[in-house]
């Protein structure tokens, strides 16, 4: 369920409560107890009778596990709910409209991530390998150490060693009492008006070239030149934007066993 996609907050709600496993069978009452209400109320609410006070929709927003970017625009949608003049409710619109519009941004769809200072994120990004071995830090399969890493990435020991000083000086990998190694902050990322995001990029898309001659069939390559109507450019590039907020949520849930990367390029040719 998109929040952004909806200006009525009972339609999301009802829409929301649906999706739900059963056909969301019993949910009307879980979200009941989490506002403390009567479920009579919430019912009434759905059916356009009567409206949730702002204490409610954040309480609701929390019990359904909303981003802040998300519960901002749900408590939003409330206030154009019970706007009471056509210029109110325009001028809430217009709030609906920017908050919809900073949905669209990357960073808003992936979970949060760790600053780093602009030295830091220069070096960081200026080679693959740094990422690489911070991910691969975390991998729980065996105990990870500055040698294992320098095998599994075919890299030098001492490239490792150097690479491994500065990333557990930032915190961005932890050395444990045992001379083992584990990640640290879940996520790094770098703004689409980064200085550094070209660089980034072509890393990563190197590494994928790299990889071509030897892709298995759990791997995947694809690059499809394409026409289609000016109206669905954007509608592709939100289906991008929701692909990516899936992955991003399907791996922050699950064990670290292997080191993967996802390359999507959605550009105009001309």
């Amino acid at each position: 369920m998109n929040i952004f996609e909806f200006t009525d907050y009972r339609e999301y709600l009802e829409r929301f409560v649906k999706s739900q496993p059963k056909g969301g069978h019993g949910y009307k009452l879980k979200i009941a107890e989490a506002l403390g209400v009567h479920p009579t109320l919430v019912t009434q609410v759905l059916k356009g009778q009567k409206s949730f006070t702002q204490e409610q929709a954040f309480a609701l927003a929390q019990f359904i596990r909303l981003n802040d970017l998300e519960k901002d625009f749900l408590l939003t949608m409330l206030e154009w709910d019970k706007a009471g003049t056509i210029a109110l409710k325009n001028f809430v619109e217009s709030k609906l409209l920017k908050l919809r519009q900073e949905s669209e941004k990357i960073k808003n769809r992936v979970p949060v991530y760790t600053a780093m200072t602009e030295a830091d994120q220069a070096l960081f990004y200026s080679q693959w390998y740094y990422s690489a071995l911070r991910l691969s830090s975390g991998l729980g399969k065996k105990k990870v150490t500055a040698a294992t890493l320098s095998k599994d990435l075919d890299l030098p020991g001492e490239l490792v060693e150097k690479v491994l000083e500065f990333l557990i000086s930032r915190q961005l990998v932890i050395e444990k009492e045992d001379g083992s190694l584990d990640r640290g902050p879940q996520n790094t990322f770098l703004p689409a008006d980064s200085p550094m995001i070209s660089r980034h990029h072509m890393n990563w898309r190197m590494k994928a070239m790299e990889r071509h001659p030897r892709i298995t069939k759990d791997e995947m390559a694809f690059s499809a030149p394409l026409t289609l109507a000016e109206s669905d450019i954007p509608e592709v590039r939100k289906m991008c934007l929701e692909l990516i907020q899936k992955v991003s949520k399907k791996v922050a849930e699950s064990p670290s066993d292997r080191l993967a990367c996802i390359n999507i390029d959605w550009f105009l040719v001309e």
